[in-house]
């Protein structure tokens, strides 16, 4: 898979009305090197879903604001543009270009490499990936370390901070061997208030990348500890409906419930008798259903209190990565 790359960013950019008409800008997955007037560069990755669309919004307005004179040097990474121009997460027999980042040799895998080498020799000084959720969700960053540096990136867009170790092939950990580097979540795609919000956050870091101090207390800091999985065979849907004839029904506006608290005894989905389990992975990829869980006359029940994010109703996401994840506040040192 080649890697475009430019130093200049084409009139026609600022034309298209839409990610999905980036194909007549881009020929494929695009480097963006711009030269500010600071060195050191910040990269931005978007697009790496093509259906998750705020990111080109916030940042189409971002390099038009600061067009004639950037303070910084920026690094942009525009990923699966032919999943864009169709307005999907990744086309038929493409992986997902948010889980190649932990090495390998497929063509996408040797891409990603690439742009990392690259921001690795222009000493990038921050990294950002732009994403949506496809459940409802309040705007989130996520990081791979809880170093202080890691905390003010993810602090200047939200105070919900989720710390994880898996899936481990993401950008964000592989820039956070090179620099400080958050996942930027910013809730349902496209939407108005979304891009703003983006777009203030990535203004105020171009202007002062790295500024200030660190305040942890004023965040609340999660951990996953588990993700759900539904076994690829399974029929399913969000009607709640005890005799659906589905293997499994779960609570309707399931992502309602994204960083709320589901109480220990709640029912979460009505189960097909003698039928398949859900299976809960830990980040070691055991399987550890039984300690959330459990399987009681056809309902779902939760063993304990469960705090998910990034719950799904969208039965694609569900299949291909999971439902969701379950989350625990995060007890570690600072």
């Amino acid at each position: 898979m080649k890697l475009n790359f430019l130093e200049a960013l084409p009139d026609s950019f600022f034309d298209i009305d839409h990610p999905s008409r980036l194909r007549e800008v881009f020929d494929g997955p695009t480097l963006l090197a711009l030269k500010g007037d600071v060195r050191e560069p910040l990269m931005i990755s978007t697009l790496l879903h093509g259906n998750e669309t705020t990111g080109f919004f916030a940042l189409q307005r971002l390099l038009k604001e600061y067009r004639s004179r950037l303070p910084r040097s920026l690094l942009v990474f525009f990923g699966n543009i032919e999943a864009a121009a169709v307005g999907v997460r990744h086309l038929p027999g493409q992986p997902d270009f948010n889980r190649i980042w932990g090495g390998g040799e497929s063509p996408e895998a040797r891409m990603a490499r690439e742009v990392l080498g690259y921001a690795r020799e222009q000493g990038v000084i921050a990294n950002v990936d732009i994403h949506n959720t496809t459940g409802r969700n309040p705007y989130y960053a996520c990081v791979n370390r809880t170093s202080p540096e890691f905390l003010r990136l993810a602090e200047g867009f939200t105070d919900i901070v989720i710390y994880f170790t898996e899936p481990h092939e993401v950008n964000s950990n592989a820039f956070a061997k090179v620099c400080p580097s958050v996942t930027l979540e910013c809730g349902l795609p496209g939407l108005p208030e979304g891009i703003t919000h983006l777009y203030h956050y990535l203004e105020r870091l171009l202007l002062n990348v790295g500024g200030g101090e660190s305040s942890t207390q004023d965040c609340r800091i999660y951990q996953t500890v588990a993700r759900l999985k539904v076994p690829y065979y399974c029929d399913f849907d969000f009607e709640f409906e005890a005799h659906s004839g589905k293997d499994f029904s779960f609570m309707r506006a399931f992502d309602h419930f994204n960083f709320q608290r589901i109480e220990r005894g709640s029912v979460i989905a009505y189960a097909r008798r003698d039928g398949p389990q859900l299976a809960v992975l830990d980040n070691n990829d055991r399987l550890v259903t039984e300690k959330y869980l459990g399987f009681q006359g056809g309902k779902v029940i939760a063993l304990q209190d469960l705090i998910p994010s990034m719950f799904t109703t969208v039965r694609e996401v569900a299949r291909e990565d999971s439902l969701g994840y379950l989350m625990e506040p995060y007890n570690g040192a600072l």
